[in-house]
């Protein structure tokens, strides 16, 4: 009796999920057609989805997709580990907290098109300057989510384990990675958006290929469909990341909450 009720009501979440995005869906065909018919020069979702396909059919479309998808990679594994490593410290160290604190606070007010502006200027046009501003524009996010986590585990917690001679590698493995787990989930997703839009601007002003500067090359061409194609790319990739791969790692990363 348990497993089936365990299973009806993981069907009964995945209909839910399923209905709340058939709703967003029809909600943003249904402004997209509205502005059409109010705007004198948006073009159709046909017109753009058929700019897609001509991107597709001339070679634009899957290479400049894998050289951003490679930038961003690169730069938000970097993040990750990097702010994973001080958050942690932050959560566990007062002296570590109070010499990150209050530098991540200030990267956290930064916003992405600042980041694109200075690595551009460093870095000129090349690989490093998407792959820094991916870098840069996730790592606070991921910082200040590990840390709050850390923070939470409860300390006597810790302080009995250290008692009892455990040592700190297992504390931090058994104790400080599932209590964080969850946050990290958060982390990453907080992470990946303001990454991905630092990817995209970083692109736009620093380089010679990518989506962003792709979306540029219709910007500057003033050929509407073009960009807004470019533009959907940039989004639907954002909802496939949130709810193929970053909902089910929550759901797996949570699990025990519910159990």
């Amino acid at each position: 009796m348990t497993v089936l009720t365990s299973w009806q009501r993981q069907l009964r979440s995945q209909g839910t999920s399923a209905a709340a995005v058939l709703a967003a869906l029809a909600t943003v065909i249904g402004a997209w057609q509205l502005a059409v018919i109010v705007g004198n020069r948006v073009p159709s979702l046909a017109e753009t989805i058929g700019r897609l396909g001509a991107e597709a059919a001339i070679g634009e479309l899957w290479g400049n997709l894998a050289i951003s998808m490679n930038r961003f990679l690169l730069g938000l594994v970097a993040a990750l580990v990097v702010g994973a490593v001080i958050g942690v410290l932050m959560g566990l160290s007062k002296l570590a907290d109070l010499a990150f604190s209050d530098l991540n606070a200030a990267a956290l007010a930064i916003p992405a098109v600042i980041w694109a502006l200075l690595t551009t200027m460093w870095f000129g046009f090349g690989w490093l300057t998407p792959v820094v501003t991916v870098f840069l524009s996730g790592l606070p996010f991921v910082v200040v989510n590990i840390a709050k986590a850390t923070r939470a585990v409860p300390a006597d917690l810790i302080l009995m384990a250290r008692a009892f001679g455990i040592p700190r590698s297992r504390v931090l493995r058994e104790i400080v990675a599932p209590a964080v787990a969850g946050s990290t989930v958060a982390a990453v997703r907080f992470a990946i958006m303001s990454a991905w839009n630092g990817l995209l601007l970083a692109e736009w002003f620093g380089s010679t290929s990518g989506v962003g500067w792709r979306s540029r090359y219709w910007y500057d061409a003033n050929q509407l469909d073009g960009f807004l194609a470019w533009v959907l790319v940039f989004i639907l990739l954002l909802v496939i990341a949130d709810l193929l791969i970053l909902g089910p790692i929550e759901r797996y990363a949570t699990r025990w909450r519910t159990a």
